[in-house]
């Protein structure tokens, strides 16, 4: 396999072309290649699910072919991740049909499962494969698969409504901004599944979670993240009929007898890799393209398009390029007649070329961008579609890119990527202030941790064991918590964690799960140290300042010490002026009932 995007090459801006408004530049001989290979992809896709039987078009939702081909790139690229997608999609059908979906419906989310991951196709090795916590930049990285995937899924005609499933499954989905009534139920569905069989399996930070564990972690951030009624559903279903796969499905081979993958596939799979992998250079450079075949039919609008121009993709796929659809104007205003267009030159000329243009939004605001178009000409010298690829260069735009870069280097902890203290405070500041101008606040709890002997490991086994362990923890603490909280390295070997809307008894629950997660954890190079921390855990209560919750919640986790180390404890305003305080039960009892508040959903891991 490939480790970086050395087969992938760009394009590089040549001598003004005579006559042509802009720059020619040269597309290399692969870029060139890969970009026609994914025009190939949407128009085979095309062929293959009208030519085919019903069963072949898999009622309409994708080529069968098709649907081979990616699963053998994804298959071939990372063995792990395909039996992942394989057992949630068996979770999240089994778990759709207990409640009485049936026919297309499941198809859909079925299919919408097992391609909800398939853009780690194109993540670079060092990342897919890192045996240690990414750093912010891999994380940026990584994350791209989401985009990438869904150019690909674009191009392979998949039905919109798996396109749905699969992008408001996903954790970034508008940041969770969305009630249950505008998310799909078969994204809440794909949601649980994939957390569950993550959580359910050993990953490089952590062990395997128990159903119990699994079920506990869910409940936590029901109202926030997942479906409520869903999780309880769920629940009754495994009770009822068992989880739907076993251990012995993850070290089953993927099928090839059944008509899963045949060579000639292999080869294609391989393929489908470098496309996937030009994609990520794409993504990574530019703003945002897309793809017009011969009959100037749009094939690819990316989602960096969608940002862009505000234009969602659904309205644009299928339909014909105009110049009306985007609209150009020269630096002196001059919108672009449509014989003008970048995309009509390179058409006549046959030549690629850059030019510096405006581009307006679909809210009419106008904004300066580089469009690269490229002719996708065939071997024997026909046209067979054009790529538009954009660079963003208003000063606003700029700007963000500036002040994200700066913010993130302000407020990020340098060792483990979490919040640093100075904006953690100033978070928990303005939490604290709305919480106190409620008249009937959310519940808001503070976690404070506190590693073991954390002097003695750095004594021990030098500084560098020392920070693997609390890059380590930062990390394992992210991957645990799935409710919205916010995790600030408080100084040296301390932690926080501020958890809305959670009481005290169910921030202490939170903690201890922390707590036991981290004793099975392997945090360093070092696989015979063991790591323990200890907890405190407080709530927010009127008339409370930030000294007090640090007060409370420092108290807490000294008494934890104090008792002998790793364990939580619980402190209310209450018992810290009577001088009390509670050691948490190790296995509180979980609780699942039938829950009617839901805001968003998300993919684990």
């Amino acid at each position: 396999m490939w480790n970086e995007f050395d087969d992938v090459a760009t394009l590089d801006p040549m001598t003004p072309e005579v006559g042509g408004g802009g720059q020619a530049v040269r597309s290399s001989t692969s870029s060139s290649r890969l970009m026609l290979d994914l025009l190939r992809l949407s128009r085979n896709s095309d062929v293959s699910a009208s030519a085919g039987s019903d069963a072949d078009a898999l009622d309409g939702v994708i080529a069968r072919p098709v649907l081979r081909s990616l699963l053998a790139a994804l298959r071939l690229r990372d063995a792990n991740t395909i039996q992942h997608v394989r057992r949630s999609a068996m979770f999240a059908t089994g778990l759709a049909r207990f409640i009485g979906w049936d026919g297309v419906a499941l198809r859909r989310l079925e299919i919408a499962s097992l391609l909800h991951e398939i853009g780690k196709i194109g993540v670079p090795d060092h990342v897919l494969f890192k045996p240690g916590p990414l750093n912010p930049a891999e994380e940026e990285l990584f994350a791209m698969q989401h985009q990438v995937g869904m150019d690909v899924l674009q191009a392979c005609r998949v039905h919109q409504e798996v396109l749905d499933i699969i992008s408001q499954s996903t954790p970034n989905y508008d940041n969770g901004q969305h009630g249950s009534t505008e998310i799909h139920l078969g994204a809440r569905i794909l949601a649980i599944a994939d957390a569950y069989d993550s959580l359910s399996h050993k990953q490089a930070y952590r062990e395997a979670k128990s159903h119990t564990e699994i079920l506990s972690i869910l409940a936590g951030s029901v109202g926030t993240r997942f479906d409520g009624n869903l999780v309880s559903v769920m629940n009754r279903w495994i009770q009822a009929q068992g989880v739907p796969f076993n251990r012995e499905l993850n070290e089953a081979p993927v099928p090839n007898g059944a008509g899963f993958f045949q060579l000639a596939e292999e080869m294609q799979a391989s393929s489908m890799c470098h496309i996937f992998s030009y994609l990520y250079s794409l993504e990574s450079m530019y703003d945002g393209f897309y793809l017009v075949d011969s009959d100037l039919k749009f094939r690819i609008w990316s989602t960096g398009m969608e940002r862009m121009l505000g234009q969602p993709a659904s309205k644009m796929l299928d339909h014909n390029w105009t110049s009306r659809q985007v609209e150009f104007a020269d630096k002196q205003n001059r919108v672009l007649s449509d014989q003008s267009q970048p995309l009509r030159e390179v058409i006549k000329s046959g030549r690629a070329q850059t030019s510096q243009v405006q581009v307006r939004r679909v809210d009419g605001q106008w904004f300066n961008v580089e469009v690269m178009s490229v002719p996708l000409i065939d071997h024997d010298g026909s046209l067979q579609g054009v790529a538009e690829i954009f660079r963003d260069l208003s000063q606003d735009r700029r700007r963000r890119k500036e002040d994200k870069d700066l913010r993130k280097q302000a407020t990020r902890d340098s060792l483990t990527g979490v919040f640093n203290r100075g904006e953690l405070e100033r978070t928990l500041e303005s939490q604290l202030s709305d919480f106190n101008r409620d008249s009937d606040p959310e519940p808001m709890s503070l976690i404070f941790l506190d590693v073991d002997n954390f002097k003695r490991i750095n004594d021990t086994y030098l500084h560098l064991t020392g920070d693997q362990v609390l890059i380590g923890l930062a990390k394992l603490l992210q991957s645990e918590m799935y409710s919205g909280e916010i995790i600030g390295r408080f100084g040296g070997e301390e932690f926080t964690i501020l958890c809305p809307s959670t009481n005290l008894k169910q921030a202490a629950v939170k903690a201890e799960r922390l707590r036991t997660s981290i004793c099975d954890a392997t945090l360093s190079s070092v696989k015979d140290l063991k790591v323990t921390v200890s907890f405190g855990v407080t709530e927010f209560e009127q008339g409370d300042t930030l000294e007090d919750i640090f007060r409370r919640s420092d108290q807490a986790m000294f008494t934890s010490k104090e008792k002998g180390r790793d364990r939580t404890t619980a402190l209310s305003k209450k018992e810290f002026v009577s001088g009390k305080s509670e050691t948490v039960n190790t296995e509180p009892p979980p609780t699942y009932t039938f829950e009617g508040k839901f805001l968003a959903c998300v993919t684990s891991d």
